[in-house]
């Protein structure tokens, strides 16, 4: 669970990769970078044929939404990946998708970048928000804004106490270590693939206000930055643990988020350590 010291009515909830928010009038599903027919770009680039996300990630997300019973589902960005609509994958899959996925709650889009004319995909009962963000709640026990990280977040979304994000997809690198039958060597390292993370930043309101050229807040300068992974498993991520790490969009590239000392936690909310300590770990590892 991420832990609100400014509310006493509002809980949030990682699961999945995806950030459950509960309040007194307010249950929403968050979940970001779905990247629907990833796996055709995959089998062109590999020369594997990989089947098609879909289905297990519209199953994946039907039992979040009964198992949280939440009334919004707020898609953060990059529904589909292909940035044009123009694909036969994305005219036969994500009407379908999408039309299934609102049978039984309201389902909001804040567009990404690779979600150009997503508007001729969808159904009529979807909505969609600006590309500056949305505000999921602005109360004294609830203040979060949403925006998928691609462009800068509107005054609005950056008066809110905490900002969800995807875009950038951060994940960790895995390495075990096996035998190896080599002279005077007994081990060695071998890549095991990306584990996806969510991060919890610190932010500084006060940049993000400077760079989209409004007034500063005087006493509204810290704020709570979330990143989450990319919901589509195929998708490796930006490993944070390598050194060098950087993350995309305009929040990171500008300076506002200090990302050394952000919090890395697993996809269902587990702690495992901040950026730095992660990087000085695996650089030790490496050694």
């Amino acid at each position: 669970m991420l832990s609100n010291p400014d509310s006493t009515s509002m809980e949030t909830i990682f699961d999945s990769g995806c950030l459950v928010v509960h309040t007194d009038t307010l249950s929403a599903l968050l979940v970001s970078d779905i990247h629907l027919g990833f796996h055709d770009e995959l089998s062109k680039l590999s020369g594997i044929s990989f089947p098609s996300e879909h289905r297990s990630m519209l199953k994946k997300l039907k039992t979040l939404i009964e198992k949280h019973s939440v009334s919004s589902l707020y898609i953060i960005g990059d529904l589909k990946h292909t940035i044009s609509p123009d694909s036969s994958f994305n005219w036969q899959t994500i009407p379908n998708f999408m039309t299934q996925l609102s049978e039984n709650t309201d389902v909001i889009l804040i567009p990404g970048n690779h979600d150009g004319a997503i508007e001729s995909l969808l159904p009529r009962n979807i909505k969609v928000a600006d590309v500056r963000g949305v505000v999921l709640c602005k109360t004294e026990d609830c203040s979060i804004g949403l925006v998928h990280g691609h462009a800068w977040p509107s005054p609005e979304v950056i008066d809110s106490r905490m900002i969800v994000i995807g875009h950038s997809h951060p994940s960790l690198t895995r390495t075990r270590v096996v035998s190896a039958r080599l002279p005077g060597r007994q081990t060695r390292r071998r890549y095991a693939g990306p584990l996806p993370v969510i991060l919890r930043s610190r932010l500084n309101k006060n940049c993000l206000r400077e760079n989209i050229g409004i007034p500063q807040g005087q006493e509204d300068s810290d704020g709570v930055l979330i990143t989450l992974p990319s919901f589509n498993t195929l998708i490796s991520g930006l490993p944070l643990n390598q050194q060098g790490a950087k993350l995309q969009g305009p929040l990171f590239e500008s300076g506002c988020v200090d990302l050394p000392t952000s919090e890395v936690y697993s996809i269902d909310g587990v702690f495992l350590g901040s950026v730095e300590f992660l990087q000085a770990q695996s650089n030790e590892t490496i050694k």
